[in-house]
């Protein structure tokens, strides 16, 4: 059964999220598709399967949005951008947001940090990643992930990665069908084998779906791109 996410916050100011954006509109949507899943939560009866998200509620909203899922709690959540930046590196630094200001930072649409969705990312690196959904073609390279341990103190793990083209594959997001690149990013390490799964869009280079590793206390997260 799905859990709702506990939205706690961190105390400490985002530092990725670059200048501070976002509106009343832009919080009230990510409030609707929150409310939406709740209704439809309190409804439910028995071991039923949670009714999917419509297109014509999608078609409502007015701004981007983003489904995340963290996989080890079956736990979603609905984010809409709050703020967004370029830099020196590749790809464009986008911060999403839930209505109670939990956070997602993703570069290029490859995640970068997390705040408020419990065991947290600290932080990654990846621009071949990034420059790979890019050209929508394989890029190897390093990955780093970075995750706060139970002292408290900051660690890394270094990831050889190694990208390669699973086809061109057709995915349905909300009842809507979209062609798309898959592209899988294979990566070793001290924790072993880690793989990265994005669906690039092949008209504009969006991961329309990706499911991606948080790093050892988050665990796998996967995204869907409702609206662009």
């Amino acid at each position: 059964m799905m859990r709702r996410f506990t939205y706690a916050l961190a105390a400490a100011t985002l530092a990725l999220a670059g200048c501070t954006g976002g509106s009343e509109q832009s919080s009230s949507q990510a409030a609707q598709l929150r409310t939406y899943v709740d209704i439809i939560r309190s409804n439910r009866q028995g071991p039923a399967p949670l009714p999917t998200l419509t297109p014509a509620l999608i078609d409502q909203l007015t701004v981007p949005s983003l489904e995340v899922i963290v996989e080890d709690r079956d736990a979603t959540a609905f984010l809409i951008p709050f703020s967004e930046r370029r830099d020196s590196r590749p790809g464009l630094l986008r911060t999403w947001r839930t209505a109670n200001d939990a956070m997602v930072v993703m570069r290029g649409d490859v995640l970068v940090t997390t705040r408020g969705l419990g065991n947290d990312l600290a932080g990654s690196q990846a621009d071949a990643a990034v420059r790979a959904i890019q050209a929508q073609s394989p890029i190897s390279g390093a990955h780093t992930i970075y995750y706060v341990d139970g002292d408290n103190q900051t660690q890394s793990i270094a990831l050889e990665c190694e990208m390669r083209t699973v086809g061109a594959e057709t995915i349905e997001i909300v009842q809507r069908s979209f062609n798309t690149v898959h592209l899988q990013e294979n990566c070793t390490g001290t924790r072993g084998i880690i793989t990265y799964d994005y669906w690039v869009d092949r008209r504009d280079g969006t991961v329309l779906q990706s499911r991606q590793w948080g790093g050892p206390n988050l665990g796998y997260i996967r995204t869907r791109r409702l609206k662009k």
